[in-house]
């Protein structure tokens, strides 16, 4: 099978000609690979050469975010049969902690997991793969040119579960009936901040405009570039991260309720915690690479807010299997009521041999690229 990744201790990408898997457990299914997206966790591997193989071998094959046809499945296959299309999902739990053992291995105690293309298990850029169905999810035909969503779109939906449990901690600010947590139109009344607008901050502020909440999205591009047309799309304000400082930006909305942070930019995230009204939640999820670099601000005082605000700051990282059929369900909603809009966000394709054309792309104004298998 042709198949791309890394090699260890030596920069580059690479194509791998590995051996076509085969079902060896009755609750398995061979699923043949039509694309991977590329995103920045597979460019940072690349060009800072991080590759946690698996046991015993010296190369990594990346690719988290893939879709595919089930070719064949064992006798105890249940949910799935030859023909289906399927996500799989990017995580399998250690088997030990409690969280991985009721399949909430996106909370893992110990560290033990493994990840597809990312940490310790060959990804998606490769032919096929061989997985256990509880590892698979159903994805509709009609979605299946940007089943590349669906895995960063599960982040998305993992994080803003934990904003709507949250945040049920306090009195309701907007007492219209249509904009209960349990109701469809849940953001009225409510006002956030996206930082960034890559396929992260992207999908955040889709859904977070789906369900009606008044968003502004930070980010560093002209305003002619794809990401900032993208998000006006959606309804959201674009605020030049380079012309407006966070003080400015708190200084003209009267209230923010929600900071949603999806640049993986540390000086940026910390210097927005301060912009958080009373009662705010500030989910992030960017994860920039350790580079020793110090920052100062005021620690004082950024604690002295927090308490006395009730502010919540959290982290918030993967999805399990539950939240990859909410971001199937959500993407069919999103993609439907402005107008194929995650179709449209995929800027560039290219076929898995040109898969150094992918990797090395410099094009400013690309927003998803995918490696068509």
């Amino acid at each position: 099978m042709f198949s791309v990744g890394l090699k260890k201790n030596i920069p580059g990408v690479f194509d791998f000609d590995l051996p076509k898997p085969a079902i060896e457990r009755a609750d398995e299914a061979l699923v043949r690979l039509k694309a991977s997206g590329i995103c920045g966790s597979d460019k940072s591997l690349y060009y800072n050469n991080i590759v946690d193989a698996p046991a015993q071998e010296e190369f990594l094959i990346l690719g988290h975010e893939g879709y595919g046809v089930v070719e064949e499945v064992g006798k105890d296959v249940k949910e799935f049969k030859p023909g289906d299309i399927v996500v799989p999902t990017a995580r399998r739990g250690c088997g030990i902690c409690t969280a991985c053992r009721n399949h909430q291995s996106d909370y893992c105690y110990t560290g033990l997991y493994k990840e597809r293309g990312l940490h310790k298990l060959h990804g998606f850029l490769t032919e096929y793969i061989v997985e256990h169905e509880r590892h698979l999810v159903h994805l509709p035909a009609a979605l299946a040119q940007i089943g590349v969503w669906v895995e960063p779109m599960s982040i998305v939906m993992k994080a803003i579960e934990q904003m709507q449990l949250i945040q049920r901690r306090v009195p309701f600010s907007c007492p219209h009936p249509d904009h209960g947590w349990d109701t469809e139109g849940w953001g009225g009344c409510k006002k956030g901040i996206v930082i960034g607008a890559g396929p992260l901050g992207f999908l955040a502020t889709a859904v977070l405009a789906y369900h009606g909440m008044e968003l502004y999205n930070v980010e560093i591009v002209p305003q002619d570039n794809i990401k900032v047309q993208i998000i006006k799309e959606l309804g959201a304000r674009y605020l030049d991260g380079k012309a407006f400082t966070p003080q400015q930006v708190a200084r003209g909305i009267d209230r923010i309720d929600l900071i949603f942070e999806a640049s993986g930019a540390s000086k940026l995230a910390i210097d927005y915690i301060p912009a958080m009204s009373r009662n705010a939640i500030y989910l992030m999820t960017g994860i920039p690479r350790v580079s020793g670099r110090n920052e100062e601000f005021d620690a004082d005082l950024l604690l002295r807010q927090i308490v006395r605000q009730n502010q919540v700051i959290i982290g918030t990282v993967n999805g399990n299997r539950t939240h990859f059929e909410k971001a199937v369900a959500m993407i069919e909603k999103i993609e439907k009521k402005y107008d194929k809009i995650l179709s449209r966000a995929i800027t560039h394709r290219f076929p898995l041999r040109e898969y150094q054309k992918a990797f090395d792309l410099k094009d400013q104004n690309q927003l998803k690229v995918v490696l068509e298998i």
